[in-house]
């Protein structure tokens, strides 16, 4: 396995280096945009104008529908969308867009009677370290379990929770990153990964990024030292993390701000 190749966005220099590669890949929760709100009006200008110049793709753990109405719904009308690689589920789908239709390259869905077995284990793990809710809990804002076809996906505070309560609740990861590590015992024939703030995703074994990375790598016939990817979970254990460990160019941010503040960086040398 290759050593990890992580880089802050700010280094002197990188938005430079960045513009001379084939494709520069994104996360989308905490990066693109907040958890599972739109994008900034400015961060849609700045965003859409990178898409036009290079090959741009969104690797998220969220599902189509929240591609859509974080992205699409909301990008300039502009946007040359042809450009636009969408790979939801951390990669396990991958959609295109030409003459203004999605259209799906690849699904590699969990079959029903996988999806109850993952079910369970989430639970049972889940209820051992006193994070399963009930129904009348007060901090329980929709379903902790998400069947997305491609992945089933664990919230702590259910689907609907909101940002102010997702950040406070495991600042640290500790309690998101165990829980990652006992359900993945259970599951040796899946990939388990901590998400966003409050979640755990469950995908079949091999289905992450850094696979969806070499897939795009095999489609487009760009080599992964041609490839970027910005993330906000680059760390061992964050879903962005096995990313850096491919060969491509693996970059750190902290939230929507850096990774704007990056974007109009690399648009400033293209343009110059």
């Amino acid at each position: 396995m290759l050593e990890s190749n992580i880089h802050e966005w700010n280094e002197q220099g990188l938005c430079e280096y960045l513009v001379s590669y084939s494709l520069i890949g994104f996360d989308l929760d905490n990066t693109l945009a907040c958890s599972k709100k739109p994008m900034t009006s400015g961060m849609r200008t700045v965003f859409g104008d990178l898409i036009n110049r290079l090959p741009i793709a969104v690797i998220t753990g969220g599902d189509l529908r929240l591609v859509k109405s974080q992205i699409l719904n909301v990008l300039p009308a502009y946007t040359r969308l042809d450009n636009l690689h969408i790979m939801p589920t951390n990669g396990a789908s991958y959609y295109r867009i030409s003459d203004g239709r999605l259209y799906c390259i690849y699904s590699h869905n969990i079959s029903d009677d996988d999806a109850n077995h993952v079910i369970e284990v989430i639970i049972s793990c889940a209820k051992k370290m006193g994070l399963w809710k009930c129904d009348s809990d007060e901090k329980l804002w929709g379903s902790q379990i998400e069947n997305r076809g491609t992945q089933i996906t664990f919230s702590a505070l259910g689907q609907l929770a909101p940002v102010e309560f997702k950040k406070q609740w495991d600042p640290s990861g500790i309690l998101k990153t165990t829980l990652a590590q006992e359900i993945s015992k259970n599951l040796p024939d899946f990939s388990v990964r901590a998400g966003g703030f409050t979640s755990v995703d469950i995908v079949s074994k091999g289905d992450n990024k850094a696979q969806a990375l070499k897939a795009l790598s095999s489609y487009c016939h760009i080599p992964l030292n041609k490839m970027a990817f910005v993330g906000d979970r680059m760390y061992e254990g964050g879903n962005d993390y096995p990313t850096s460990l491919t060969g491509a160019l693996a970059i750190r941010v902290k939230d929507p701000s850096d990774t704007f503040n990056l974007c109009t960086g690399m648009l400033k040398h293209l343009n110059s």
